[in-house]
């Protein structure tokens, strides 16, 4: 079953990119006591409740969506379909491009076009030689800056269900490069499937 599902993953054609709705820069609002920490193995469905909080502005509980997804793995690692099921059960739309086929600046091209438009999106990569989900929130292509939540980043001293922010006013927790976009990108996936895998939100 994986493997078809695979089979028609790469059946996807190449997205088309619309350059003419990339803006220079462009930020969801995400305040800063939105940033969780995450509790072990729980990115997938932390993920998940940020981009409902992004798209609604609702203060929804990670800890309760993670004891709600399904698609769980026996080390609390959610696939993917876990992810986009829990998102469509709480009315929030998705988009999963093919950005396999797109070369690096153009997988760079089309983030900015998502969230341009106002699409948080979910990507898998690879943090500390394990499989972790982040959210991008917005982009300053000037700065070459992406604005990222990530449920791992380290929790304050006096309250530990909430991470360090180092974005000052700007959505997320942490900032990165699209080069470091792309290198975290490229170590994500599970069983050979799920390389390059974006999940795009809407309301």
């Amino acid at each position: 079953m994986l493997l078809l599902a695979y089979f028609f993953l790469g059946l996807n054609s190449k997205p088309e990119i619309d350059k003419a709705s990339v803006k220079e820069k462009a930020l969801i609002n995400y305040p800063k006591e939105f940033n969780y920490r995450q509790s072990k193995n729980d990115c997938g469905p932390f993920n998940v409740a940020a981009t409902i909080r992004a798209l609604t502005n609702k203060d929804v509980k990670s800890a309760l969506f993670a004891d709600e997804i399904s698609w769980r793995l026996p080390n609390n690692y959610t696939l993917p379909w876990g992810l986009e099921k829990q998102l469509k059960k709480n009315k929030i739309r998705t988009l999963k491009p093919n950005f396999r086929k797109l070369s690096d600046d153009e997988k760079i091209l089309l983030i900015q076009q998502y969230l341009s438009l106002g699409s948080p999106i979910i990507i898998l990569g690879e943090r500390n030689n394990y499989e972790h989900y982040i959210t991008i929130l917005g982009f300053d292509s000037s700065l070459d800056q992406y604005y990222v939540y990530d449920s791992l980043q380290s929790f304050l001293p006096e309250k530990k269900d909430i991470t360090i922010d180092e974005n000052s006013d700007f959505p997320g927790n942490k900032s990165m490069k699209s080069q470091e976009i792309l290198d975290f990108w490229r170590g994500g996936g599970m069983y050979g499937l799920w390389e390059w895998y974006g999940l795009v939100a809407s309301k």
